[in-house]
C-alpha cells in the first residue's frame, strides 16, 4: 500500500469546494407518496443531471419530519399539503408554487365485517392529524352521514407504517395515499371511498419566502418544475420501467411480488395551486379552531416561480 499527505492548503480547498457545491444544490424534502415519485424517478434515471438540476434529496417517512426540515432551514423546498403549510405560517411563511395529484383512499381490512363507509361509525380510522388525510376523513364521513365525533382517529404519521398496519389487520380503517392504497387493495383489503381528482388539490410543493428573494434558488425552483413535468411524461410513457420498479421496492417498501400490478399510472401533470383550494383549506382549519391568526391567502401562492 502507498499513502501520501496532501498539502494542507489543497485539503482545505477541497473541503471548501464540497461545501460550496452543497450550498449551490437544491435541498428537497420528500416522502414516499405518489406526489414525490417523479422526483425519486428523476434522480434515479439521471434526468436531473441531464436537465442541469443539482438536488439533494432529504428522505422522510412522515409529513411532520418534512415540516421540521423546511422550518429549520434544512430544506429549500418541500413536499407537503396546503393545510400543513398554512399551519406553519406562524413560524415560517411558505409559498406554494406547484400543485400535484395525491389521491387518498379510505381502506378497511379484509378481516373485518366492513364493506361500506357508513359502517365505520364507532370504528377507528388512522390518519395524520391536521393535514390532507384528516380533511378527507371529515369529507368522507360527511358523505356517509357519520358524525366525526363517532370515530376514533389514531395518529399514525409514517405513511409506510399506516399501510403496513392496515394490511396486517391492526386497524379498522386507514386513510391511505398511493401507492399504499393500491397495495392494500391488491392484498384483498376493501376500498370504501376515494377522493375525486377534480374537487380540490391539497398536495403542493412549497418554498420558504426567504428563498424566493434569492435569484439562484428561484431559478432552481423553476428548473425543478421542468424536471418534475419531464419525469411525469417519462413515467407515463413507460421509460426506464426497471428504475421505477426499483424505487417502489426500495424507497417505498412495496412488496416485490405486487409492484407490477399497482395501478398508479398515468400520473397527472402538475398545475399551479388554486386560490379556491387555499381558501377551502383555511375554512376547514377555521372550523377546527386551528387557523393561524395572521394567515392570508393572498401571498400563499407564488405564480411567479412557474413563469
Amino acid at each position: 500500500m502507498l499513502a501520501s499527505c496532501a498539502h494542507k492548503q489543497e485539503a482545505m480547498l477541497s473541503v471548501q469546494d464540497d461545501k460550496l457545491a452543497d450550498s449551490l444544490a437544491l435541498h428537497v424534502a420528500i416522502m414516499p407518496t405518489l406526489g414525490c415519485l417523479p422526483i425519486y424517478y428523476a434522480q434515479k434515471t439521471g434526468l436531473t443531471d441531464s436537465m442541469d438540476l443539482d438536488i439533494r434529496l432529504l428522505r422522510y417517512s412522515a409529513q411532520m419530519d418534512i415540516d421540521t426540515a423546511i422550518t429549520k432551514g434544512h430544506a429549500d423546498i418541500a413536499y407537503t399539503d396546503i393545510i400543513r403549510a398554512i399551519r406553519l405560517s406562524d413560524s415560517t411563511h411558505l409559498s406554494s408554487f406547484l400543485a400535484v395529484d395525491e389521491p387518498i383512499t379510505l381502506v378497511a381490512p379484509k378481516g373485518k365485517r366492513i364493506s361500506k363507509a357508513k359502517q365505520m361509525s364507532e370504528k377507528m380510522i388512522a390518519i395524520c392529524r391536521l393535514c390532507a388525510t384528516d380533511y378527507w376523513c371529515d369529507k368522507m364521513l360527511d358523505s356517509a352521514k357519520i358524525s366525526p365525533d363517532s370515530i376514533y382517529r389514531p395518529q399514525i404519521n409514517d405513511v409506510r407504517l399506516r399501510g403496513k398496519m392496515l394490511c396486517t389487520g391492526l386497524l379498522e380503517g386507514a386513510m391511505l395515499e398511493e401507492p399504499y392504497a393500491s397495495w392494500a387493495i391488491l392484498e384483498g383489503n376493501k376500498k370504501l371511498m376515494k377522493t375525486k381528482d377534480e374537487s380540490i388539490q391539497l398536495a403542493v410543493w412549497v418554498i420558504a419566502d426567504s428563498l424566493t428573494k434569492d435569484k439562484r434558488k428561484k431559478g432552481q425552483a423553476r428548473k425543478f418544475i421542468s424536471v418534475y413535468k419531464a419525469a411525469v411524461e417519462n413515467i407515463n410513457k413507460g421509460l426506464y420501467a426497471d428504475s421505477l420498479r426499483s424505487i417502489l421496492v426500495k424507497e417505498y417498501e412495496i412488496p416485490e411480488s405486487i409492484v407490477d400490478s399497482l395501478n398508479i399510472i398515468p400520473i397527472k401533470q402538475p398545475t399551479l395551486p388554486k386560490k379556491k383550494d387555499v381558501d377551502e383549506a383555511a375554512n376547514w382549519l377555521t372550523g377546527r379552531g386551528a387557523l393561524p391568526k395572521n394567515f392570508t391567502s393572498d401571498t400563499f401562492i407564488k405564480t411567479t416561480i412557474a413563469k
